[in-house]
Protein backbone atom coordinates (compact mmCIF):
# COMPACT_ATOMS: atom_id res chain seq x y z
CA UNK A 1 0.00 0.00 0.00
CA UNK A 2 1.24 3.28 -0.87
CA UNK A 3 1.60 6.74 1.07
CA UNK A 4 -1.28 9.14 0.20
CA UNK A 5 0.36 10.82 -2.83
CA UNK A 6 -1.28 14.16 -2.08
CA UNK A 7 1.44 14.67 1.29
CA UNK A 8 4.54 16.63 0.73
CA UNK A 9 8.02 14.65 0.39
CA UNK A 10 9.88 15.05 3.15
CA UNK A 11 13.53 14.47 2.96
CA UNK A 12 15.50 13.34 6.64
CA UNK A 13 18.55 13.26 7.25
CA UNK A 14 20.26 10.39 9.67
CA UNK A 15 22.25 13.56 11.34
CA UNK A 16 25.98 12.59 12.81
CA UNK A 17 26.21 8.67 12.87
CA UNK A 18 28.12 9.01 16.01
CA UNK A 19 25.05 10.20 17.89
CA UNK A 20 21.55 9.72 18.49
CA UNK A 21 20.31 10.60 15.00
CA UNK A 22 20.66 7.36 13.31
CA UNK A 23 17.91 5.57 16.23
CA UNK A 24 16.03 8.32 16.46
CA UNK A 25 15.64 8.81 12.61
CA UNK A 26 14.32 5.03 12.37
CA UNK A 27 12.19 5.54 15.18
CA UNK A 28 10.29 8.37 13.63
CA UNK A 29 9.69 6.84 10.59
CA UNK A 30 7.81 4.09 12.15
CA UNK A 31 5.61 7.01 13.72
CA UNK A 32 2.13 6.75 12.61
CA UNK A 33 1.84 10.96 13.11
CA UNK A 34 4.32 10.88 10.87
CA UNK A 35 3.83 8.51 8.03
CA UNK A 36 0.17 10.76 8.17
CA UNK A 37 1.68 14.03 7.79
CA UNK A 38 4.68 13.38 5.07
CA UNK A 39 6.15 11.03 2.46
CA UNK A 40 9.63 10.26 3.97
CA UNK A 41 12.95 10.14 2.27
CA UNK A 42 15.81 9.34 3.80
CA UNK A 43 18.99 10.59 3.28
CA UNK A 44 22.42 9.21 4.66
CA UNK A 45 24.12 5.88 4.85
CA UNK A 46 22.22 2.95 4.43
CA UNK A 47 24.33 0.53 6.31
CA UNK A 48 24.04 2.82 8.99
CA UNK A 49 20.93 3.65 9.31
CA UNK A 50 20.21 -0.21 8.51
CA UNK A 51 22.18 -0.96 12.20
CA UNK A 52 19.89 1.43 13.83
CA UNK A 53 17.01 0.27 12.63
CA UNK A 54 18.05 -3.19 14.70
CA UNK A 55 19.17 -1.66 17.44
CA UNK A 56 15.52 -0.19 17.88
CA UNK A 57 13.21 -2.79 16.39
CA UNK A 58 12.00 -0.43 13.91
CA UNK A 59 9.58 -2.63 11.44
CA UNK A 60 10.78 -1.32 8.33
CA UNK A 61 13.33 -1.64 5.63
CA UNK A 62 14.98 0.94 3.22
CA UNK A 63 15.10 0.62 -0.41
CA UNK A 64 18.38 2.47 -2.04
CA UNK A 65 16.59 4.91 -4.86
CA UNK A 66 18.67 6.48 -7.22
CA UNK A 67 16.54 9.53 -7.45
CA UNK A 68 13.64 10.95 -6.04
CA UNK A 69 11.63 10.09 -8.62
CA UNK A 70 12.10 6.97 -8.24
CA UNK A 71 10.67 6.66 -4.92
CA UNK A 72 7.43 4.70 -4.04
CA UNK A 73 6.87 5.59 -1.08
CA UNK A 74 4.96 2.45 0.28
CA UNK A 75 3.60 1.40 3.94
CA UNK A 76 6.98 -0.32 5.83
CA UNK A 77 9.28 0.54 3.43
CA UNK A 78 11.12 3.71 3.46
CA UNK A 79 12.62 5.21 0.17
CA UNK A 80 15.98 6.22 0.89
CA UNK A 81 19.18 8.50 -1.13
CA UNK A 82 22.21 6.42 0.05
CA UNK A 83 25.12 8.25 0.04
CA UNK A 84 27.43 5.09 0.75
CA UNK A 85 29.88 7.27 2.74
CA UNK A 86 30.69 5.78 6.13
CA UNK A 87 31.89 2.01 5.69
CA UNK A 88 31.06 -0.15 8.94
CA UNK A 89 33.78 0.21 11.35
CA UNK A 90 34.97 3.22 9.55
CA UNK A 91 33.91 5.94 12.52
CA UNK A 92 33.77 6.14 16.32
CA UNK A 93 29.93 6.49 17.93
CA UNK A 94 29.57 7.77 20.62
CA UNK A 95 32.37 10.77 20.35
CA UNK A 96 33.22 13.45 17.78
CA UNK A 97 34.82 12.04 14.71
CA UNK A 98 35.69 14.05 11.78
CA UNK A 99 35.00 10.76 9.31
CA UNK A 100 30.94 11.11 10.79
CA UNK A 101 31.22 15.39 10.95
CA UNK A 102 32.53 14.80 6.51
CA UNK A 103 29.33 12.44 5.91
CA UNK A 104 26.80 14.47 7.56
CA UNK A 105 28.17 17.68 5.46
CA UNK A 106 26.95 16.12 2.73
CA UNK A 107 23.60 14.71 3.67
CA UNK A 108 22.66 18.05 4.58
CA UNK A 109 24.08 19.47 0.98
CA UNK A 110 22.04 16.72 -0.83
CA UNK A 111 19.06 17.64 0.86
CA UNK A 112 19.49 20.86 0.38
CA UNK A 113 20.35 20.13 -3.27
CA UNK A 114 16.96 18.40 -3.64
CA UNK A 115 14.74 21.11 -2.30
CA UNK A 116 16.35 23.69 -4.04
CA UNK A 117 15.13 21.50 -7.21
CA UNK A 118 11.94 21.11 -6.03
CA UNK A 119 12.50 17.79 -5.57
CA UNK A 120 11.59 17.35 -2.18
CA UNK A 121 9.22 20.43 -0.41
CA UNK A 122 11.27 20.08 3.28
CA UNK A 123 13.95 18.93 5.39
CA UNK A 124 13.98 17.67 8.61
CA UNK A 125 17.27 17.33 9.58
CA UNK A 126 18.80 15.16 12.29
CA UNK A 127 20.98 16.29 15.02
CA UNK A 128 24.62 17.64 14.27
CA UNK A 129 27.90 18.39 16.32
CA UNK A 130 29.93 21.00 15.12
CA UNK A 131 33.29 19.70 16.87
CA UNK A 132 33.12 16.49 14.52
CA UNK A 133 32.32 19.32 11.30
CA UNK A 134 35.57 20.98 12.72
CA UNK A 135 36.85 17.96 12.44
CA UNK A 136 36.61 17.58 9.01
CA UNK A 137 38.30 20.96 7.96
CA UNK A 138 34.61 22.85 7.47
CA UNK A 139 35.28 25.46 10.26
CA UNK A 140 33.76 27.90 9.17
CA UNK A 141 30.21 27.31 9.69
CA UNK A 142 28.91 27.61 13.46
CA UNK A 143 26.47 24.42 12.78
CA UNK A 144 24.47 22.94 9.96
CA UNK A 145 22.33 25.91 9.92
CA UNK A 146 24.93 27.99 8.16
CA UNK A 147 25.57 25.19 5.36
CA UNK A 148 21.57 25.19 4.26
CA UNK A 149 21.89 28.92 4.38
CA UNK A 150 24.65 28.69 1.81
CA UNK A 151 23.11 26.73 -0.03
CA UNK A 152 20.24 28.94 -0.55
CA UNK A 153 22.39 31.72 -0.73
CA UNK A 154 20.85 33.44 2.01
CA UNK A 155 22.57 36.18 3.67
CA UNK A 156 20.35 37.11 6.54
CA UNK A 157 18.62 33.93 8.08
CA UNK A 158 17.22 33.30 11.46
CA UNK A 159 16.71 30.34 13.76
CA UNK A 160 13.00 30.24 14.85
CA UNK A 161 12.04 28.19 18.25
CA UNK A 162 8.86 25.99 18.26
CA UNK A 163 7.76 24.15 21.22
CA UNK A 164 4.28 24.10 22.44
CA UNK A 165 1.96 26.80 20.93
CA UNK A 166 5.00 29.15 21.00
CA UNK A 167 7.71 30.96 18.60
CA UNK A 168 9.99 32.16 19.54
CA UNK A 169 12.21 34.84 18.24
CA UNK A 170 15.64 35.81 20.67
CA UNK A 171 17.34 38.72 19.95
CA UNK A 172 20.80 37.08 21.25
CA UNK A 173 21.14 33.71 21.79
CA UNK A 174 25.30 31.75 22.26
CA UNK A 175 26.28 35.13 23.94
CA UNK A 176 27.41 35.69 27.88
CA UNK A 177 25.00 37.03 29.72
CA UNK A 178 26.57 40.07 30.14
CA UNK A 179 26.81 40.72 26.03
CA UNK A 180 23.33 39.97 25.81
CA UNK A 181 22.60 43.16 28.10
CA UNK A 182 24.51 44.81 25.60
CA UNK A 183 22.61 43.42 22.68
CA UNK A 184 19.23 45.08 24.01
CA UNK A 185 19.20 47.81 21.36
CA UNK A 186 17.06 49.62 19.40
CA UNK A 187 18.25 48.89 15.84
CA UNK A 188 18.58 44.42 17.14
CA UNK A 189 15.34 44.85 18.61
CA UNK A 190 13.66 46.14 15.69
CA UNK A 191 15.34 43.47 13.35
CA UNK A 192 14.22 40.23 15.28
CA UNK A 193 10.38 42.24 15.49
CA UNK A 194 10.02 42.63 11.82
CA UNK A 195 12.00 39.14 11.16
CA UNK A 196 9.31 38.25 13.45
CA UNK A 197 6.28 39.82 11.24
CA UNK A 198 8.05 38.30 7.72
CA UNK A 199 8.30 35.47 8.19
CA UNK A 200 5.01 34.22 10.46
CA UNK A 201 3.30 35.84 7.44
CA UNK A 202 5.69 33.40 5.14
CA UNK A 203 6.27 30.54 6.86
CA UNK A 204 2.87 29.91 8.83
CA UNK A 205 0.81 32.36 6.28
CA UNK A 206 -0.34 34.30 9.47
CA UNK A 207 -2.19 37.43 7.43
CA UNK A 208 -1.94 39.30 10.57
CA UNK A 209 0.21 38.11 12.92
CA UNK A 210 0.76 39.17 16.73
CA UNK A 211 4.00 39.42 18.24
CA UNK A 212 4.78 39.77 22.30
CA UNK A 213 7.95 41.59 23.12
CA UNK A 214 9.06 40.08 26.72
CA UNK A 215 11.13 42.60 28.70
CA UNK A 216 14.63 42.35 30.00
CA UNK A 217 14.56 42.80 33.14
CA UNK A 218 12.28 41.71 36.06
CA UNK A 219 8.78 43.10 35.84
CA UNK A 220 9.80 44.44 32.33
CA UNK A 221 11.77 46.83 34.36
CA UNK A 222 9.15 48.11 36.43
CA UNK A 223 8.76 51.99 34.51
CA UNK A 224 12.73 51.75 35.10
CA UNK A 225 13.26 50.78 39.04
CA UNK A 226 14.82 47.43 37.47
CA UNK A 227 16.33 49.27 34.93
CA UNK A 228 16.00 51.48 32.00
CA UNK A 229 16.50 49.29 28.83
CA UNK A 230 12.67 48.57 28.06
CA UNK A 231 12.27 52.30 28.49
CA UNK A 232 15.29 53.48 26.41
CA UNK A 233 15.51 50.33 23.79
CA UNK A 234 12.53 48.62 23.82
CA UNK A 235 9.40 50.51 23.91
CA UNK A 236 10.42 53.17 21.07
CA UNK A 237 10.79 50.53 19.18
CA UNK A 238 7.51 48.63 19.69
CA UNK A 239 5.61 52.08 19.35
CA UNK A 240 7.31 52.51 16.08
CA UNK A 241 6.64 49.59 14.25
CA UNK A 242 2.80 49.77 16.22
CA UNK A 243 2.15 52.93 13.87
CA UNK A 244 3.41 51.30 11.40
CA UNK A 245 1.25 48.66 11.09
CA UNK A 246 2.57 45.57 12.75
CA UNK A 247 0.37 44.08 15.55
CA UNK A 248 3.01 44.29 18.57
CA UNK A 249 2.63 44.42 22.49
CA UNK A 250 5.15 44.58 24.93
CA UNK A 251 7.66 44.45 26.34
CA UNK A 252 5.89 42.87 29.39
CA UNK A 253 7.47 40.50 31.96
CA UNK A 254 8.72 37.49 30.58
CA UNK A 255 7.46 35.17 33.46
CA UNK A 256 3.43 36.32 32.09
CA UNK A 257 4.15 35.96 28.57
CA UNK A 258 4.75 32.81 27.91
CA UNK A 259 1.64 31.94 29.68
CA UNK A 260 -0.45 34.19 27.44
CA UNK A 261 1.51 32.50 24.31
CA UNK A 262 0.35 29.21 25.94
CA UNK A 263 -3.48 30.37 26.08
CA UNK A 264 -2.75 31.25 22.10
CA UNK A 265 -2.89 35.07 22.61
CA UNK A 266 0.16 35.62 20.59
CA UNK A 267 1.70 34.03 17.70
CA UNK A 268 5.23 35.00 17.99
CA UNK A 269 7.42 35.89 21.01
CA UNK A 270 10.50 38.21 20.86
CA UNK A 271 12.59 37.17 23.70
CA UNK A 272 16.11 38.97 24.91
CA UNK A 273 18.30 36.35 25.47
CA UNK A 274 18.70 32.12 25.29
CA UNK A 275 17.40 31.04 28.64
CA UNK A 276 14.60 33.42 28.47
CA UNK A 277 13.38 31.59 25.22
CA UNK A 278 14.72 27.98 25.55
CA UNK A 279 13.63 27.20 29.32
CA UNK A 280 10.15 27.96 28.79
CA UNK A 281 10.09 25.61 25.23
CA UNK A 282 12.66 23.00 27.18
CA UNK A 283 8.72 21.98 28.71
CA UNK A 284 8.02 20.49 25.11
CA UNK A 285 11.04 19.80 23.28
CA UNK A 286 11.29 22.11 21.18
CA UNK A 287 12.07 22.53 17.30
CA UNK A 288 14.02 24.82 15.36
CA UNK A 289 13.06 26.06 11.92
CA UNK A 290 15.60 28.25 9.62
CA UNK A 291 13.46 31.73 8.77
CA UNK A 292 15.03 33.56 6.05
CA UNK A 293 15.65 30.81 3.31
CA UNK A 294 14.12 29.46 0.39
CA UNK A 295 14.00 26.12 1.84
CA UNK A 296 11.69 24.93 4.62
CA UNK A 297 14.33 23.03 7.29
CA UNK A 298 13.42 21.92 10.53
CA UNK A 299 15.53 20.11 13.23
CA UNK A 300 15.13 18.77 16.69
CA UNK A 301 16.47 21.46 19.23
CA UNK A 302 18.52 18.74 21.10
CA UNK A 303 22.11 17.83 20.02
CA UNK A 304 23.56 14.76 19.23
CA UNK A 305 24.00 12.76 23.09
CA UNK A 306 27.35 11.16 22.39
CA UNK A 307 26.79 9.62 26.25
CA UNK A 308 23.49 7.79 25.45
CA UNK A 309 24.51 6.98 21.88
CA UNK A 310 23.87 3.63 20.13
CA UNK A 311 22.37 2.12 23.53
CA UNK A 312 18.84 2.31 22.12
CA UNK A 313 17.76 4.88 24.56
CA UNK A 314 16.97 8.19 23.23
CA UNK A 315 14.17 8.52 22.34
CA UNK A 316 12.24 9.95 18.97
CA UNK A 317 9.50 12.39 20.19
CA UNK A 318 11.37 15.95 19.46
CA UNK A 319 12.72 14.27 15.58
CA UNK A 320 8.85 13.62 15.15
CA UNK A 321 7.72 16.97 15.72
CA UNK A 322 10.30 18.23 13.91
CA UNK A 323 9.37 16.03 10.50
CA UNK A 324 5.75 16.50 11.23
CA UNK A 325 6.29 20.30 11.52
CA UNK A 326 8.28 20.71 8.07
CA UNK A 327 5.01 18.74 6.58
CA UNK A 328 2.76 21.76 7.95
CA UNK A 329 4.65 24.19 6.69
CA UNK A 330 5.57 22.60 3.41
CA UNK A 331 1.35 22.21 3.10
CA UNK A 332 0.98 25.99 4.25
CA UNK A 333 3.24 27.12 1.63
CA UNK A 334 1.09 25.09 -0.98
CA UNK A 335 -1.49 26.85 -0.01
CA UNK A 336 -0.98 30.59 -0.24
CA UNK A 337 -3.79 31.86 0.47
CA UNK A 338 -4.24 30.09 4.08
CA UNK A 339 -4.73 32.17 6.87
CA UNK A 340 -4.86 30.33 10.11
CA UNK A 341 -3.15 30.18 13.57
Amino acid sequence: MSIDATLPIVGITMGDAGGIGPEIVARSLCAPDVLAACRPLLIGDAAVMNEARQLVGAPIRFRPVASVADARFEAGIIDMIDLANLPTGSYRRGGVDAACGQAFVETIRCSADLANRGEIAAVASGPTNKESMHAAGHIQYSGQTDIYAEMCNASTYFTVLVGGRSRVYLVSSHVSLREAINRVTQANVETVIRIADESLRELWKIEHPRIGVAGLNPHAGDGGLFGREEIEEVIPVVERLRAQGIDVRGPDPADSLYWAADQGEFDGIVGMYHDQGVIPLKRYGYVTVIAGTSIIRTTAGHGTAYDIAWQGRARSSVMERAIILAAELAALRQRPTASGR
